[in-house]
């Protein structure tokens, strides 16, 4: 068991040894041998492999197809060529450019073998141009990826939640960067509230659009905000997340123009809702691109983010830390720290502070291996 854990907590001190430190453009170690020597990184490692098919070819001459709808083990594959999709299993032994994270997900582009009766087995996943991803739960050392190759991350939370928090609109945020994807914000079911709570809750949201982000205040059932929405979408492929009950199967549903994605009714004591998305799918976005609608998440771990670099993804804090008297700094209680001036003299908001700090302390406590 020592040799598995007693090189926990290099990560970063070897990334920030490397050269000089360089928020949001982080060199990965995948691996650590019992030396504390580098060992090169999944996508060296994990390269196809020569999978003999029918005894003559290899992966790379199998048909190439975009994964669209996982459930239960089904895999549904549009095939690249003939646009036909087949419903396919992973094949044993199946080879990946990811290491450490979900085989396959919607979104995953593969190499399949067709099969009989509309059927086939994937061989090989490649490698992801982003992906969103969360701690495994009950997996330590493994990264749960819900969606792949995709653009916008549509964070999606409900006006109806008397628990609403912007923390966890801001761990979605830190997800969305790590996973090389633009956030996008969605205060949903907004025909709930009105008066003074609906002022706040908009002035809450003002705080995201003054560092940048793009803000949508939305509802499925009055239509508004959702034209808006659409247009921001039209062209990228899009990922929506939320936790259960905060409308994201309505919303896929209003913007399609069609009741596709199942949905049902919130628990009236606390607005939460039930698990009703069972699968995660690629939907097509009228006027062009795509959009997947995942299950709702109860929690949201971050995957793969060393306590000391969360900095670097609160986008507001990137003209201060270089002014702190301490490199590195924690923000939290050194003295003559720049980022909590700024909160000070308010250039920065206090509630995305509190949000920093609490995703920092949770960090702080992740066991990665």
């Amino acid at each position: 068991m020592a040799d598995n854990t007693r090189h926990t907590g290099r990560h970063s001190r070897l990334r920030r040894a490397q050269k000089d430190w360089v928020k949001g453009n982080r060199e990965r170690v995948q691996r650590i041998d019992a030396d504390g020597e580098i060992v090169a990184g999944g996508q060296e490692r994990m390269r196809p492999k020569a999978i003999a098919i029918d005894g003559t070819r290899n992966v790379d001459e199998l048909p190439r197809g975009q994964v669209i709808e996982v459930e239960s083990g089904r895999h549904d594959v549009l095939l690249e060529e003939g646009g036909r999709v087949i419903a396919c299993r992973v094949k044993r032994g199946a080879s990946t450019e990811n290491d450490e994270s979900t085989l396959v997900v919607v979104g995953d582009f593969v190499r399949v073998q067709p099969l009989e009766g509309e059927r086939g087995l994937i061989h090989h996943v490649e490698e992801r141009r982003t992906h969103l991803g969360r701690n495994a739960a009950g997996q330590i050392g493994m990264e749960h990826v819900l969606a792949a190759n995709v653009d916008l991350l549509i964070c999606v939370v409900a006006a109806d939640r008397p628990d609403f928090r912007r923390t966890i609109i801001d761990r979605y945020i830190v997800a969305a960067l790590l996973g090389g994807m633009t956030p996008l914000i969605v205060l949903n079911k907004i025909d709930t509230v009105d008066g003074e709570l609906e002022e706040l809750l908009r002035e809450e949201m003002d705080v995201y659009s003054a560092i940048g982000y793009g803000i949508f205040c939305t509802s499925a059932v009055t239509g508004d905000g959702v034209e808006e929405l659409l247009c921001a979408i039209q062209d990228h492929s899009s990922v929506l997340i939320g936790q259960s009950g905060v409308g994201k199967s309505s919303l896929t549903n209003v913007i399609r123009g069609r009741e596709e994605r199942r949905t049902a009714e919130v628990r009236e004591k606390d607005r939460r809702g039930t698990h009703t998305t069972i699968s995660s799918a690629m939907l097509a976005v009228p006027g062009g691109g795509y959009l997947v609608d995942t299950p709702g998440l109860r929690e949201f771990g971050i995957w793969d983010l060393e306590a000391e670099e969360l900095d670097g993804y609160f986008v507001e804090f990137l003209d201060h830390l270089q002014s702190c008297r301490f490199k590195p700094c924690t923000h939290s209680h050194e003295p003559d720290c720049a980022v909590r001036a700024a909160v000070d003299a308010g250039c920065i908001d206090e509630g995305r502070y509190a949000s920093y700090l609490a995703i920092f302390d949770s960090l702080k406590g992740v066991r990665r291996r």
